[in-house]
């Protein structure tokens, strides 16, 4: 039946025994925050701190010159020791964005995500700050992967954010996609590219950056299946342009899909079938008419 299928159920029904790779995730980067502050506190090098850490997992262009490429995924399990919000405000961000992904997706790809917005905003990092040693640590370069394709996926979908952690802003995620994507762009053409140097910055733009470019293109080619980074094959735009700057139609055509299925065998068996390509290939694989044969059979099949 359609309700036996596991990625069909509720929330209990869809309940696990084993760790969320969200959760997963959280437990590896406070557990290598804690020992950060254990090296520091125990263990002082100079000027009270210990390098450690930072000489063999963070990121920057010494680093990686010197063949330690494992700092590219490495860097972003990193926090600052100085306090606790640079971890507490990317935790918050796995967490909430995370677990809203990961049932649409699966462990597998929220992992793979993760780690391409490490890779993607470690490199475009290193391209920017190619000629200074700057040093970047932090996970916000793949919270922001997820945090792109969640606003991808879920435009209209309203959210409430806590900004500075007091003051709660409810937003469309299209208009925090937008506003992330020109904070980033901004920060790296009027800030990084001005040559900043030391060994650490406020904040990575271009590793924010890489990011964003990380979740559109996960969007776009392994979500969407397309084979343009510009153009969808959904039925229609998922950020849209504002109004006035779209042209107008002068015609709306009027689309309606019907299940073509009378036979209560015949609809089982197509649904069965449209099951089995979501368990292959993900929910985003399905054509309209097949969306529209899921919608109309949960009603059908319950009776």
């Amino acid at each position: 039946m359609l309700y036996d299928r596991s990625y069909m159920r509720g929330p209990e029904g869809s309940q696990s025994k084993s760790l969320s790779m969200v959760t997963l995730l959280m437990i590896i980067t406070i557990v290598v925050f804690i020992l950060q502050q254990v090296i520091t506190v125990f263990f002082p090098g100079a000027h009270g701190q210990n390098y450690f850490m930072v000489d063999w997992f963070a990121l920057n262009i010494d680093n990686f010159s010197e063949l330690k490429v494992w700092t590219i995924f490495s860097y972003s399990f990193l926090h600052s020791t100085q306090g606790i919000f640079h971890i507490l405000g990317n935790m918050l961000g796995l967490f909430f964005i995370g677990r809203i992904i990961e049932p649409i997706i699966g462990q597998r790809d929220l992992l793979a995500l993760y780690l391409t917005g490490s890779l993607v905003g470690g490199l475009v990092f290193l391209g920017v700050h190619v000629n200074d040693p700057t040093v970047v640590v932090g996970a916000s370069a793949s919270v922001l992967a997820l945090v792109s394709f969640f606003c991808l996926i879920k435009p209209e979908e309203r959210i409430t954010l806590l900004l500075f952690f007091i003051l709660p802003i409810t937003i469309k995620p299209k208009w925090l996609f937008w506003g992330l994507l020109g904070y980033s762009i901004f920060g790296v053409l009027f800030y990084e590219m001005l040559g900043q140097g030391g060994l650490t910055i406020p904040v990575a733009h271009s590793a924010h950056l890489g990011g964003m470019l990380a979740g559109i293109g996960y969007y776009r080619f392994v979500y969407l299946r397309s084979g343009s980074f510009f153009q969808s094959n959904s039925s229609k735009p998922v950020v849209e342009l504002p109004d006035w700057f779209k042209r107008k139609q002068k015609t709306q055509p009027d689309i309606s899909y019907k299940v073509n299925r009378t036979h209560r065998d015949g609809l089982q068996q197509e649904v069965d079938r449209i099951l089995d390509k979501i368990n292959d290939s993900g929910f985003g694989s399905l054509d309209a008419s097949e969306k529209a044969t899921l919608d109309r059979a949960r009603d059908i099949l319950r009776k």
